[in-house]
């Protein structure tokens, strides 16, 4: 009788810790690195050409004030202050589809500055990475999805001058 409960304890004893084992490798491999229903999407914003003013970031759901329009932007992001030539953004969304637009304001004024013929000045890129040469990138150039697992994108900054 004695045989048969050590059996049994030892017996439960190890499904006892295989479960629990296999409850926690469900629950890490499950677990969300962001908040329910949130997606978490990363930019390296890459090529600039110095650190000098502000980087202006701005994420869009839509065409209307891509990409420059604050209001309209579903994240908008100043960093006055960056020590690297590749700096990196990141907010959680709802998966869907969204563009990504940055501004290097060089002089700090918080807008593109234009020469007199009307070329930048300041460094700029999109999502994507489309470099139009006479135009602004469009929405749906620049335009992605982020799915509920994440992404990551880089931006490479374009400047004239």
């Amino acid at each position: 009788m004695r045989k048969h409960r050590l059996i049994l304890c030892i017996a439960l004893g190890m499904l006892t810790v295989v479960l629990s084992t296999h409850a926690d490798e469900n629950s890490s491999a499950s677990s969300p690195t962001t908040k329910p229903g949130l997606a978490h999407l990363k930019i390296e914003i890459v090529d600039l050409r110095n650190t000098k003013g502000q980087l202006v970031f701005g994420v869009f759901k839509s065409a209307d004030g891509f990409p420059t329009a604050e209001k309209k932007s579903v994240y908008w992001q100043v960093l006055k202050k960056f020590d690297s030539k590749k700096v990196t953004f990141e907010v959680d969304l709802p998966p869907g589809r969204y563009t990504g637009s940055i501004l290097h304001d060089e002089n700090g004024d918080g807008v593109m500055n234009y020469n007199l013929i009307g070329v930048p000045v300041e460094g700029y890129g999109v999502t994507n990475n489309p470099k139009p040469a006479l135009r602004q990138a469009t929405f749906d150039e620049a335009v992605f999805t982020v799915p509920a697992e994440g992404i990551t994108k880089q931006i490479s900054l374009q400047y004239f001058r």
